[in-house]
């Protein structure tokens, strides 16, 4: 039998509560992981990921019901703005309905690919996917109308635009 004594501490008991409630908090996770929220989870998961290469990104494009062009419309560097203003906050708040988030990647610079969309239930033509990456992992994408009055959505909005959509009268 192996005996260890210690003096308690204010320290090693808040330590130990910690890990008490962490053991506690894992263990509620795994026994109601297929009871929690799934939807939500498999949204974040599913969206962020690494795109190392430009059949990557077009397969995961396709992935959501999106027809683009094989090759990108424009490749460039971007650089998320240190401070957000209005425009970027609401980007933002976009980007987190689907998991992501570009708070963590203020003032770095990352890349924009643009693929023409072919596909979109709008009709419109002039619609683009925008996928932004830094070091290969996704960081931001959206659906958007090149129109003055157009529109920016999530690229997962697809599938529920096509569930959805009822088709004009007459059809």
């Amino acid at each position: 039998m192996v005996m260890y004594a210690t003096k308690l501490t204010r320290r090693k008991l808040v330590v130990g509560l910690l890990a008490v409630c962490a053991m506690v908090v894992g263990a509620g996770c795994w026994l109601l992981g297929g009871e929690a929220d799934t939807a939500s989870t498999a949204a974040e998961v599913s969206i962020s990921c690494k795109l190392k290469t430009n059949d990557d990104r077009v397969a995961f494009l396709r992935g959501y019901g999106w027809e683009v062009d094989e090759n990108p419309v424009s490749e460039q560097d971007v650089r998320i703005p240190d401070t957000f203003d209005a425009a970027y906050q609401s980007y933002n708040e976009l980007q987190k309905t689907q998991g992501l988030d570009l708070t963590r990647y203020q003032g770095r610079k990352c890349q924009l690919y643009v693929y023409q969309v072919r596909n979109d239930p709008s009709g419109e033509t002039g619609v683009t996917a925008n996928l932004v990456l830094y070091r290969d992992n996704l960081i931001a994408a959206d659906i958007c109308s090149e129109d003055a009055d157009g529109f920016v959505r999530t690229v997962t909005d697809r599938s529920a635009r096509d569930q959805t959509q009822t088709p004009p009268e007459g059809e």
